[in-house]
This record gives structure tokens, sequence and C-alpha cells, in this order.
């Protein structure tokens, strides 16, 4: 908002930087609300709900790690809370109470190139890794301070393994086995077998099979457990009027003239009875798709029908089977490629070869995917059947049941007061962006995911009176400021400040962080960077937030400080009485360090190759907390009015007189003129007080596109409320 104060002098009132840093695309569109609500940068700041900004709180070391490493909480409740640090082939367990690290587990599965495209979920002690060519692994507590990592088993027995199946070869390729009980060899009518399949299961009709060699890509050694049968259509019987003769249809049978079969399981026929049928027999073929035999005993059938009811299985060695099918993870077929609890249930979404399907556990049976009968409580196994193959990149359990793939947005429709049963369950697509593989998270109250092509973060939101899912990008302003992210925090505020932010880590190392009030219709963007140093991965759990950040050729575990912590990498030091000597800070060593002793900052100082810091004298103190310090730039749209003569875009502008309103502030400097809050005579034993009220700068200079600029030469905590700029034309 611009008054006119005089004929050639305005004054624009800035009460709010809510939306956050523009793209510099934006620098011309004095015309919407985002500009007068904006910032030309905000570098380490955070938005205030309230319209404000303040430095964003430095991070504290808390642990060295291996390598560059992905971190992800293992939340068990308000008490019991941990980081994951997934590094390459190894898990480091962090543990919050403690502040320790507790566990290191090796010899992991996952490598540096594929942790942050793991998808993982948790509940309870139990946390489930997917990655499409990883075989599925379960990180177990199994105390309060150790865990293991397992292969994820599927319930069940050798005989039934309670996993999902399906048959990956054409409908005309047949299975046929040369015995029906024990070991035996299995040949395929079609290129099939390779190495993988070893220790792999098959699934002939009903009968397991487990495959313990391969000969070639059409035969392999198996072993049966049961007896192998047939399960043939209903009603496979054909009797002839008059005869005992009874024609079986059995589409692409592979048995020859003389072989011998057991029936079980057929009725009656046309007054042929069930126990003349169902036993040993003789047959003779009639063509590939079926065959006869003769039954012995004393009554011919009195018509001719079609009979044998539902139930009819055959068993014969050589028997060619066109129902089969194997199971769907595998080093052959691949593994899930995404996971979530929802309803109870365990979910898998995407594999290598099954890239959009859908499997569930049954309820509160998270390793039994047996879909039995199709009872409201077993297993959900479908596909997307889209027109397109959707790869299934995240599944979130949010209001419903989320799919996100690298082409499109799913929901899964259910009722408030309904769950998910495989007769209610079906599949609807709401929008057509895609994602790509950086986790997909709730914030305030939708579901965040970063675009398919990296550069634009959308929000999947159901709309009640459409009924329908809507993914609006919620970057579109702040474009500049996502950079291929490769990771994503959700951090709902901590003891300090209320505020909840979405924290995307980009490639090149800096943190985009998203603040959002929906129902204040606030949202925005600013920049968090680290000097010398760079962002690797971001995890909140609890109240604490925590980083894995490059710092040189090391890696560290750091965590988010509170709001009065203004330097990064920090450790607090204490000696035993007020000196000028600190020793003990190897971790430091032969580096420059900013040095703060409660709300003072006395410099920067460095630290030996024996890790000992000496102060200048006259700065006795027994605390200091050391770290590095990073640039804090909020700046201003460039000002703008429009008269009755026309816009003032592009004219020479002077903004002579700046007020400037903080709140709690110890550090400032606007223009390049710095607050003075302290002088030389202070003494140091006594903390300064915090300053809240208005400062009066006054600015030279013309510029055409002219803004002001807030930045601090000094690491101490700083809130900008408003300001008020007087500029002439």
């Amino acid at each position: 908002m611009a008054l006119k104060s005089s004929v050639n002098k305005l004054r624009q009132i800035k009460t709010s930087f809510a939306s956050g840093e523009l793209d510099p695309l934006m620098n011309f569109r004095s015309d919407v609300n985002a500009y007068n609500n904006g910032a030309k940068q905000l570098k380490n700041m955070n938005i205030l709900p309230q319209g404000g900004v303040y430095r964003r709180a430095g991070t504290k070391r808390l642990a060295s790690l291996t390598g560059n490493a992905r971190l992800v909480a293992f939340d068990f409740d308000d008490n019991e809370q941990y980081i994951v640090a997934f590094g390459h082939q190894r898990a480091d367990i962090y543990y919050c109470e403690t502040d320790t690290i507790v566990a290191s587990i090796t010899s992991c599965d996952w490598t540096t190139s594929t942790i942050f495209k793991l998808n993982i979920a948790q509940s309870g002690d139990t946390m489930i890794i997917c990655y499409p060519t990883m075989r599925t692994q379960v990180l177990t507590r199994t105390s309060l301070t150790t865990f293991t990592v397992s292969n994820f088993e599927f319930d069940g027995d050798d005989e039934n393994v309670h996993q999902p199946y399906y048959k990956f070869a054409n409908a005309s390729t047949t299975l046929s086995a040369n015995g029906t009980t024990g070991s035996i060899t299995l040949t395929s009518s079609a290129d099939h077998f390779t190495s993988n399949h070893v220790n792999t299961y098959v699934k002939l009709d009903n009968t397991s099979l487990k495959i313990t060699a391969v000969g070639s890509a059409t035969s392999a050694t198996a072993t049966i457990f049961g007896t192998l049968q047939k399960q043939l259509i209903e009603n496979a019987f054909t009797t002839t009027n008059g005869s005992k003769t009874i024609v079986v249809k059995d589409p692409l049978h592979g048995l020859s003239d003389g072989a011998s079969i057991v029936v079980s399981g057929s009725n009656t026929i046309a007054t042929i009875p069930a126990t003349d049928i169902n036993g040993t027999h003789t047959i003779a073929v009639n063509n590939a798709d079926e065959y006869q035999f003769t039954v012995t005993g004393s009554t011919n059938a009195n018509l001719t029908t079609a009979g044998g009811g539902p139930l009819i299985k055959v068993t014969s060695a050589n028997q060619a089977h066109t129902e089969w099918k194997e199971q769907s993870f595998s080093a052959e077929r691949g593994y899930p490629a995404s996971v979530t609890f929802h309803d109870g249930r365990l979910w898998f979404g995407g594999s290598t070869s099954q890239p959009d399907w859908l499997w569930s556990s049954k309820v509160d049976y998270y390793f039994n995917f047996d879909t039995g009968e199709g009872l409201d409580d077993e297993s959900i196994q479908s596909s997307i059947g889209m027109d397109r193959v959707a790869d299934i990149r995240h599944l979130i359990s949010n209001r419903h049941l989320q799919v996100f793939t690298a082409n499109a947005e799913f929901y899964c429709p259910q009722s408030e007061t309904s769950v998910l049963t495989p007769e209610n369950f079906n599949i609807r697509r709401q929008t057509t962006y895609g994602s790509n593989f950086v986790n997909a998270k709730a914030f305030d109250g939708g579901t965040i995911f970063v675009q398919k092509s990296g550069r634009t973060v959308r929000e999947l939101l159901f709309t009640d009176t459409e009924l329908a899912y809507s993914a609006n990008s919620l970057s579109l302003l702040s474009t500049h400021l996502i950079q291929t992210p490769v990771d994503l925090a959700v951090f709902g505020g901590s003891v300090d400040r209320p505020e909840q932010y979405a924290l995307f880590v980009n490639n090149d190392g800096t943190i985009a962080n998203f603040h959002s009030v929906r129902t204040e219709q606030l949202a925005g963007w600013t920049q968090w960077q680290q000097t010398g140093a760079t962002f690797k991965s971001a995890e909140a759990v609890g109240t604490r937030c925590f980083f894995t950040v490059l710092r040189g050729s090391d890696y560290f575990l750091e965590e988010l400080g509170s709001e009065d912590n203004t330097v990064d990498h920090s450790t607090t030091y204490t000696i035993g009485s007020a000196g000028l000597t600190f020793s003990g800070l190897t971790p430091y060593a032969s580096k420059t360090v900013a040095v703060r002793t409660g709300d003072y900052y006395l410099g920067e100082f460095a630290v030996n190759s024996s890790g000992v810091l000496t102060l200048d004298s006259g700065m006795e103190c027994d605390t200091i907390t050391v770290g590095y310090d990073y640039e804090v730039i909020a700046e201003t749209m460039p000002v703008e009015a429009v008269l009755s003569t026309g816009s003032l875009r592009g004219q020479p502008k002077r903004i002579s007189r700046v007020i400037m309103g903080l709140d709690s502030s110890l550090a400032s400097s606007l223009e390049g003129s710095k607050i003075i809050l302290r002088q030389v005579t202070d003494d140091f034993s006594i903390s300064p007080s915090a300053f809240t009220g208005l400062q009066e700068f006054y600015v030279l200079g013309y510029a055409k596109d002219r803004s002001i600029t807030i930045t601090q030469s000094d690491p101490l905590p700083m809130r900008v409320t408003g300001l008020v700029m007087e500029y002439g034309y």
C-alpha cells in the first residue's frame, strides 16, 4: 500500500513477508498480492505466521557419519524416538533420548546410489524398506537400543507361502511335471527359466512347487509339496448315451495315449456313479485339447450330457498346466517399489515386472498376503488398469490410500466409516502430473510431492465440494528455489516456535523451506544454505529436526537448534571458572570459528591444531558456543506505486528513510547500517537486552528498481516485523 504524503514523496508500508521469496520473473508483477507480501530474497530466514521473518536457527553438531546418509525417523512413541541414517550398506541408529548412536548395522543391501530412492514405512517396532531391485528388508527394534536387519519373509510354511503370485509368461505357455510328488522335472512349452528362479515358488493350479535347480530355459528341477493335481473347468466331462466312455475337455493337456490319470471330485453323471468315475483310468487322446477314458463299472450313461461339477481334479505325470503362476517378488521379477501401512494392512506398490500393481496383506497380519476366498479381511491384489502403465513410486496413507505414479496421481475411494476390502476396492485417477522419487508426505491437510520434472512441488488435496483431488503447484511463484530435490522433511514445529515447515533438500545442497498456514491462506518459500557446507538430507521426529551435512570431505549428523542458536555445526564448551583459554575443541582443530557467549558475539577465532581456542583479553567467560556463521539476507521487492498519472515502474527512485520493526533482536543491519545494541564498555557478565521496537535508518542513492536489504554481521537473533519505506521520485 502506498500513501501519498507530498507531490514527489511516498510512504510504502510492508507488513508481511508471508508470500516468501519470489521468483526473479515476478519482478514486474506488482499487480498481484504476492508482490506486496513477498520478497526478492529471504536467505536463511523463516516466515512468521504473523507476517514477519526471523533468522533461522543454526545447527548443532551431533555425530560424525561414515559417508552420505539419508535420514529417516523411527518413531515408536513420544519417549522412544530414533533417527536412522541409511548410508552405504549400513544403517546407524541415533537415539534421541540419549543423543547417541546406539546401533550400527553393516553389510546391508542398499548402497549410496539407492538410499534416496528407498521407500520406507514404519509401524511399531518394525520398519519395511523397499527398492525394486533389492529384496525387501525389515529393520526391527528388538530392545530399546538393539536393532536388526533381515529379509522380509512372508508367513506360511514350505507348502503354503502366503505371498502374491502372477503368471508372467504368455497365456498359452504351459508347464508340465514328470511326476506328481517329491522331486520332479518341470518342462515349459516356451523359454522361461533363468538362474534367478532357483529357490522361488511356482503354483500349478493350487499346488506349491519350489524350484531347486535350473537346467535350461525350458527345464527346472522342483519339489512338489503335497500331490500335484490339475483343476479342470466346470463340467469338463461329457457322456454319450448308452456308453461308459467319458470325454474330458482339458485344453493343451499334454498327455499321450495310454497315460494313467487319477480322477477325484466328480459328481455322478447321467446315472454313471461318482464311485466309478473317481479313481484311476487309462486314457486315449483325441486331440491336443481332449482325451477320453472308459469307466469299469456296469452302468452306461442314460444321456449325452456335460457334467461332473466344479471340483474335478486330475492327477497325472506329464500333464500340461495352463493355470500356473510364479511368485510376484523375486530376483527375476523384482521387488516392491513402494510401501505404506493403511487400514490395518501392509501395502506394497509396483515392482519391476508389475509396475502398476497394488498388494495388501490381510488385516492385522502384515506378512500374510493370502487372497483366500476374497473375504473382507483377506489380501487385496489389483492392477491400476489404466491406458498407460503407471510405475507406482509412492503410497501414502492419508484421508484415503493415495497412489503416486510416474504419470499420474490416484486414490482408493472409501467412506469415512468403511475400510478397503477385496469387494469394494477400486482405484481412480485424479491428476496427471506424475511424481519423482522424493518421498511424498502429508502436510497441512494435503500431501505434498515433487513433480516428475524435479522443478515443481505440488499438493494433492481433496475437495469436499467436488469429491475429488486436485494437485495445484505450491512453488509456482518461487520456482527458482526448487532445484531437483533429493529429500523432504516435514517439521511440525518445536518447543520454541509453532510454525510448520516442509524442507526440500535440493541437489545443489540448499534447502527450499516452505511455510504454510492453510486456515489463514498463508504460503511462502525461503532458502536455507550453509557457508562452506551443503545439506544432503533432512528428517524430523517429534519436535526435533535433523540433517546430514557435508563439510569439506566429511559428513555429519546435525540438528536444528533453538532460535537463540545462531551458528551452524555448533558445540558448547564450559570451563571451571571464567577464563580465556578453552581446550578440547578437537572437531574444530585448525579451523576458524564464530564464538558466542550468552547473548554476546565475541567474533571469529582460530582453533589451533591441538583443539585449543584463546579469546582476546577482556573477554573472560566460562561458557562459549562455537560454530560457523551463515549469511542472512532479507531483501524487499522493488518499491512500486501506481499514481493517477501512471505507474512509477522504471523511474529513478530514492528511498530516503526506513523505519524497521524489530522484535527480540540482538543484531541487524539495513543497507549496511548496523544497529548498535551494545557498547565497548559493556560488562560481559551481564547479558544485553534484546531490542523490541522501531529503528529508523536514513538511506542514500537512486535506482530504478529500488529495494531495501536487511543483513547481519553478527550471528545473533533477529526478527523483522515490518518496514515503512519513504521514497521520492
